[in-house]
């Protein structure tokens, strides 16, 4: 089973996903008036496995997206691999530099295309732990960062809620990508209080 992107089949699901989240979630999504035309990198926060659909969802269906995911979620389920990855997503290889992947992301922000990236790296990681790589892309495709705060905790009926913020710049004189990706995530929490 060749593992390929197909946008019409995004375009299809993501209603029907946001549609079981209203309906189990009680969902909603503030600011989405504040997503910018054309291509961007696109920070969440992340702290549970539902965290990659929501940022999805939010986006909605008429936006085309990839997303990066774990190498790991490639391998063993061969109709899982299939389906996320006709759904947008793409593997990385967290241990190394992964030019493949760096290759698809900074292409799909270039064709005008939003990026999902996690700037904490993984599930596991503090509210104050932070990777390079969404830093990295912004500053290398010169698109704008669009910071999401996921609300924490999702359950039955929760009222489950994304906040979208305004976009920005990072700065691209700014070497140190760990400077940028600070300030990504201070900006994802501070949406925290929308909620």
């Amino acid at each position: 089973m060749k593992l390929k992107f197909h946008r019409w089949f995004q375009w299809f699901v993501v209603p029907f996903v946001a549609l079981g989240f209203h309906i189990y979630f009680g969902y909603k999504v503030i600011g989405r008036e504040n997503i910018p035309k054309g291509g961007c990198v696109v920070c969440p926060n992340h702290v549970q496995l539902s965290d990659p659909p929501f940022a999805a969802v939010a986006l909605g269906h008429k936006t085309p997206l990839r997303l990066m995911a774990k190498k790991e979620l490639f391998q063993g389920n061969k109709l899982f691999a299939w389906l996320i990855a006709a759904l947008g997503a793409f593997p990385i290889d967290r241990e190394g530099a992964d030019i493949t992947a760096i290759k698809t992301a900074l292409g799909t922000v270039r064709e005008g295309r939003k990026l999902i990236i996690f700037p904490q790296g993984t599930r596991g990681a503090g509210e104050g732990e932070t990777k390079k790589g969404a830093a990295m892309l912004a500053v290398k495709t010169r698109a704008p960062i669009l910071p999401m705060y996921i609300t924490e905790n999702k359950g039955f009926r929760c009222k489950a809620t994304v906040v979208i913020g305004k976009p920005f710049l990072p700065d691209t004189k700014e070497k140190d990508y760990g400077v940028i990706a600070d300030d990504i995530l201070h900006r994802i929490y501070a949406l925290k209080e929308n909620v």
